[in-house]
């Protein structure tokens, strides 16, 4: 059975539900130092390694919106543009530089999800959200360091999931069946055609 846009789209809709759920249900009390993970913003990072530029920068969106949803005091749009960022240039990379290998992942994650603190608070910085950089340069450098240790943690099942939602279409194999049955008869019939005509050309030089 091949896979339709819509049925892609709707395991796109699973994956992200999932990740809010898990986000909002068990991240906020897994913390170190204060620090929660990021399971959505690990989402865009593992989105674009998965999928590349194009997909990282729309799947990233998408997560972060549905983020910006649930969070408090930044204004909506803010985590759907950092997310949006990142995962177009890790699509970028995994694209130019890197390979889609199982054991970059974890690195992947880590890196992207790095960058991706740094780059919401800049970018929160920039439209007046002067309280992301209130606690200072080290607290920052904390939280951003502790959610790149989560996300190399639990980076291999947000990896997983876009594989599986974003997998393509596969050939039926009835289709693959009928095309092998198919050629296959058509040589049987075209070679017992051909008997006949030498034996023809052969009885007609004997009869010279």
């Amino acid at each position: 059975m091949k896979r339709t846009l819509g049925r892609t789209a709707l395991d796109v809709v699973i994956v992200l539900f999932v990740g809010i759920v898990v986000q909002t249900t068990f991240a906020n009390d897994l913390r170190v130092h204060e620090v929660a993970p990021d399971f959505m913003l690990l989402l865009a990072v593992m989105a674009g390694f998965a999928a590349g530029p194009d997909a990282g920068a729309l799947l990233g969106f998408s997560a972060g919106l549905v983020n910006d949803m649930f969070l408090q005091g930044t204004p909506v749009g803010l985590s759907a543009l950092a997310a949006c960022l990142v995962g177009y240039a890790v699509g970028w990379l995994r694209s130019d530089v890197l390979r889609a290998r199982l054991a970059f992942v974890p690195v992947v994650a880590a890196a992207g999800t790095l960058a991706g603190v740094f780059v919401f608070v800049v970018l929160g910085y920039i439209v007046g959200q002067a309280q992301l950089v209130a606690p200072g340069k080290r607290w920052l450098a904390e939280q951003a360091v502790v959610e790149a240790g989560f996300a190399a943690i639990f980076s291999l099942p947000a990896y997983m999931a876009w594989r599986w939602a974003l997998r393509g279409p596969s050939t039926p194999a009835s289709g693959l069946g009928e095309v092998t049955t198919a050629g296959i008869a058509e040589t049987r019939v075209r070679r017992p055609a051909s008997a006949p005509r030498a034996r023809r050309r052969r009885a007609r030089v004997a009869a010279r």
